[in-house]
Order: C-alpha cells, then sequence, then structure tokens
C-alpha cells in the first residue's frame, strides 16, 4: 500500500506520478470521446457507466455513477447495505463488494433473498431442505455473473490489495463498479496509530485516488454521527467533513411514512432517498423508495 509519512493510506499503483499540466485544445481528444460516448448512450438507450437500477435516481445522478467517491448514509436499519447490494448487482457492469462488516455468506444470503422473493429468515431457519436451499443460491449467481466480494472482516484490504482484485473483477469490461461496506470499518484497519478523525481523512483520499486510478465510481457506506442518526444531512457522516467535500454524491437513506406516496405493499417500509450533493446534477432532490427488509429489496414509489 502507498502510504503517506505518517502510515495513512494515500491512493494505489498506478496513480498520475504528478498533476497533469495542459491547454484547452489538449483536451480536444477527451472531450470528443466522451461526447461520442454520450451520443450513443442517448442513441442505443443504455447507460454510459454502472448505474443503481433504480431509475428515477440514476436520472438525477446523470444517467450513472460517475468516477470518483459517492458516499450513501442513513440510520441503522434503513437498508444501506441493501442498497448498496442491489446496486452492485443491477449496475449492468462487473462489480467488486469489499465487506468489512458483513460476512460474504450473509451478502450470499441477502442477494438471494431478493433475487428468488425468499424472505431471508427462510434462508436462515433450517425449513428449507439443502437441495431447495442450494437451487435458491444457483439462482442468485445466474443473476449476478459479474458480482466478486472481497472479505475484509477478517484481514485488512490495503489499496493495493483492492485496485488487484478490481481489475481482476473487471475484467476486459470498459465499466466497474466498486463498493466499500463501510468506509468507517475500513479506516479503523489502515492503521492504528491515526486517530479517527486522520483515519477517515485518509481513507476518504485514498478511495477518491483509488477511483481515478480506475476510472470508476466508488460506492461506499458510511456510519451517521450521534447528532445526525435521525435528521440525516450533507454533513451527517461520522468523523470528518471530507465526506461532504470529497464526494462526487452524498446519498442519505431516511425512514419515513410518505404522505404523498401510495401506501406500501405488507412488509415494505417508505424510505426517502435524499441527493445531498451531487456533482453531475441538481442537489436536493428526493426519490421516495420502499424497502421490504425481510427480502431486502429497494423499490421507487
Amino acid at each position: 500500500m502507498v502510504t503517506t509519512t505518517n502510515g495513512a493510506p494515500r491512493g494505489g499503483p498506478g496513480a498520475p506520478a504528478a498533476p497533469r499540466l495542459m491547454q484547452l485544445s489538449q483536451l480536444l481528444g477527451e472531450w470528443e470521446a466522451d461526447a461520442q460516448a454520450a451520443f450513443d448512450a442517448r442513441v442505443n438507450g443504455t447507460a454510459r457507466g454502472p448505474v443503481t437500477g433504480l431509475v428515477k435516481l440514476d436520472a438525477v445522478l446523470g444517467g450513472l455513477l460517475s468516477p470518483g467517491l459517492h458516499i450513501v448514509h442513513g440510520s441503522a436499519g434503513v437498508g444501506k447495505t441493501a442498497f448498496a447490494l442491489q446496486a452492485a448487482t443491477a449496475c449492468g457492469c462487473p462489480a467488486l463488494y469489499v465487506t468489512c462488516e458483513m460476512r460474504p455468506l450473509e451478502l450470499f444470503r441477502r442477494i438471494t433473498a431478493r433475487v428468488t422473493d425468499t424472505f431471508l429468515g427462510r434462508l436462515k431457519s433450517g425449513e428449507l431442505a439443502p437441495a431447495d436451499s442450494l437451487a435458491l443460491a444457483h439462482r442468485a449467481c445466474a443473476a449476478a455473473p459479474e458480482l466478486a466480494l472481497a472479505d475484509a472482516t477478517q484481514a485488512f484490504a490495503d489499496v493495493a490489495w483492492i485496485r488487484t482484485a478490481a481489475e481482476a473483477a473487471r475484467g476486459r469490461a470498459r465499466h466497474l463498479l466498486l463498493v466499500v461496506d463501510s468506509l468507517h470499518s475500513w479506516s479503523e484497519g489502515a492503521s492504528a496509530a491515526l486517530t479517527e478523525y486522520d483515519a477517515l481523512n485518509a481513507a476518504i483520499a485514498a478511495l477518491r485516488t483509488l477511483a481515478g486510478a480506475l476510472g470508476c465510481p466508488v460506492l461506499a457506506i458510511a456510519e451517521r454521527n450521534r447528532m445526525s442518526m435521525k435528521v440525516g444531512g450533507l454533513s451527517a457522516s461520522a468523523g470528518s467533513r471530507k465526506f461532504e467535500y470529497g464526494a462526487e454524491t452524498v446519498i442519505g437513506l431516511e425512514a419515513e411514512q410518505s404522505k404523498t406516496a401510495p401506501p406500501p405493499a405488507q412488509g415494505e417500509a417508505s424510505v426517502v432517498l435524499s441527493v445531498e450533493k451531487n456533482r453531475s446534477g441538481a442537489a436536493g432532490k428526493h426519490v421516495d423508495l420502499y424497502f421490504h427488509g425481510a427480502l431486502q429489496r429497494f423499490r421507487e414509489a
């Protein structure tokens, strides 16, 4: 791992050795390639890169998750991991999900619950015969063939390791989505010698650099600070204001009964998604969602 002098993660291999200096005319080639990609995507009705799979949200985000760091935060139980998992399986390209808290088998169960319409509890209770349970798992595999899980619950995954794993997961594909769950847990493993504040700042900087080196979006789950646990907001992520300044987007999830949306189906809870920062479009937009905890599924109202 590339580190600063105090041991904090700074970025991955392949990061530019020095800043770029250019005149506007030297950007014309990049401009042309970007314009062509945007035109082709519009004509063909395809995404220009990884998406969340939630149509209204993707429209607010400019049609895709742009390269850079994207933060998702919310109160406990609102479905942050479910949101990130759903995005990783619906993004339309290879995805690498780095889990620092939940074991991969549990994530596999949650994906299976959503894909197969099977309550999560049934996959754990023993009520399903092993052959039937395994058949459901096979259906989940078929639905998410380009998703790779990285288990960082027992051993720290440094920036260099993630970079190598991400490139392996991408293969020859043009696009990639990288998920880190959660950024706070990942930062704790980076350097025990740093304070929480410094470790978070270093982790945010490292993931931004990694996103640039890979040319992909990094979707990171963040914990809430106590004061903003319920009310959320742009600066609600615990520990550092760099969440606010360093992210391409900041997305908040709030469990809330909508007064305008129709009543949710049985087992669903109303969740309001707030795009609190958005470098690719207007901030302050809200998307009404329904979250089914037993099926680990979000859908738009």
